[in-house]
């Protein structure tokens, strides 16, 4: 697996794109999470919450400047 998280891409998308991306990145932390051992289910499931919280935090930033 190669990373795909370019902070140069990322940069280029829409803050429509930019919020569903970390959307998208939020819910495979939380599948990673669901199957992961004991000991790394909380890191995964806290890693969910933060791109979930990033992608709030840009929806509502998008909204205000909208």
């Amino acid at each position: 697996m190669e990373p795909n998280f370019k902070a140069s891409e990322f940069l280029k998308m829409t803050p429509a794109e930019r919020v569903k991306w970390c959307r998208a990145m939020a819910q495979e932390a939380e599948d990673l999470a669901s199957r992961a051992a004991p000991q790394l289910r909380s890191v995964y499931t806290d890693l969910a919450r933060q791109w979930s919280l990033l992608a709030e935090e840009m929806a509502r930033e998008t909204r205000l400047t909208s």
